[in-house]
């Protein structure tokens, strides 16, 4: 094996330009699949975090599902079966309606539980959390400041509203209710921003409903919460989660990667017709050389595998090369094309100021090897079997 690769390195070093351009060749398509490829992997671990910042992932957003064309609500018995659930520490309820005020002020009321406050972290800006069994409410910040400029309504103050209802043949019915304002929560950056909270027990006294329109869960540790989501959806109920969004951002990243490095990669097409073509002419070359090996007892493997070392040398070489220039492409990409995204995407783009837009995982280099390595001898396959099939009487007349 050593004198056969001896035997190749010679041979190569015969010809270095043409070599050398080969390799080139095949270098700068692995680099450019590098380069690609990192800059994929770098955005895609930049959403992920991103999702993961805002995100709780041990929290389990459930609502109503559906079986062979029936709907399955939630319901108080589908509650005790999450909570009973392995894992699950907190399972809370709640109702949402659409109430009005006197001065017709819209507003969004939600019916919740000690525990929903807990789930979803909920902190006071100013006043308590409201009492259970009791016509209190704590405003969310933006349905606080509506009320204070349209209707002059702050903490403390009593607040009338009303919720239509709809009879059996769809005749309205309003119902009115006085609640007092006890507490402001902070701003979440979310939807309570604009909600009114209300003890559960007196929103469903409201609205009358017989079923809850959704609830959360939250388990103990991240890695139960796609265990858990499948048992709430066997209970035929629906199930959501922030691990669906990096799921979905992991799926759309590794497509938009697989295209770009696709169309990256056709360099390497073009450097493995490069090898073929070299390998070719050389056959051409060297028939006398073949032709002698032949009648000196050499057999068609024999030259086939002296062929393909010299293929597999330009891949590794190949490979290396590539390797130092996809990593050097992929910190230009990080250099350049960084202060260049951070101006296009504003202030969401001035959280890549202080991180790296490519990423080099230690496979991604491996991977850019192999491919490097198994082109080459895949494209060294035609030259070295049309070398070993040559006849060596004919290959002799030429001496």
């Amino acid at each position: 094996m050593r004198e056969l690769f001896s035997l190749a390195f010679r041979q190569l070093a015969r010809k270095k330009l043409r070599v050398f351009l080969i390799v080139l060749g095949i270098a700068i398509g692995v680099a450019a699949v590098i380069g690609v490829t990192s800059l994929g992997e770098g955005l895609r671990i930049q959403a992920v975090d991103k999702i993961k910042a805002s995100h709780d992932l041990t929290i389990i957003e459930v609502s109503a599902g559906s079986d062979k064309g029936s709907t399955i609500l939630l319901t108080d018995s589908k509650i005790n079966d999450i909570r009973r659930t392995e894992h699950v520490i907190l399972a809370a309820q709640y109702v949402k309606d659409p109430y009005v005020t006197m001065n017709k002020t819209y507003l969004t009321f939600k019916g919740v539980t000690k525990d929903y406050k807990n789930i979803q972290n909920l902190q006071m800006e100013k006043g308590d959390w409201f009492q259970e069994n009791t016509n209190q409410v704590v405003l969310g910040r933006d349905a606080a400041d509506k009320l204070s400029k349209i209707e002059n309504i702050k903490p403390g103050d009593e607040l009338t509203v009303m919720l239509r209802l709809y009879g059996e043949e769809g005749r309205p019915m309003d119902k009115t209710a006085v609640f007092r304002i006890v507490g402001v929560m902070k701003p979440t950056g979310g939807e309570h921003d604009n909600q009114v909270m209300l003890d559960i027990n007196k929103a469903r006294e409201m609205d009358e409903k017989e079923a809850y329109d959704g609830g959360f869960v939250k388990v103990d540790d991240p890695a139960f919460t796609s265990s858990v989501r499948t048992k709430i959806e066997r209970l035929g109920l629906k199930g959501y989660s922030a691990q669906d969004e990096i799921d979905a951002v992991n799926s759309l990243m590794a497509a938009i990667t697989l295209v770009l490095g696709f169309f990256s990669g056709i360099s390497l097409i073009v450097g493995g017709l490069m090898i073929i073509n070299t390998m070719t002419i050389s056959v051409y070359e060297r028939t006398k050389e073949i032709g002698l090996s032949k009648a000196l007892g050499a057999s068609d493997f024999d030259i086939m595998k002296m062929f393909l070392a010299e293929s597999m040398i330009i891949g590794v070489m190949g490979g290396i090369l590539g390797i130092l220039l996809g990593s050097a492409f992929s910190m230009m990409i990080d250099i350049l094309g960084k202060p260049f995204l951070v101006s296009q995407l504003g202030e969401m783009g001035e959280r890549l100021q202080s991180t790296h837009i490519t990423v080099i995982t230690p496979s991604l280099l491996v991977a850019g090897f192999i491919i490097s390595l198994v082109l080459s001898i895949v494209a060294g396959l035609y030259p070295a079997r049309r070398a070993a099939k040559l006849n060596p009487l004919e290959a002799l007349r030429q001496i």
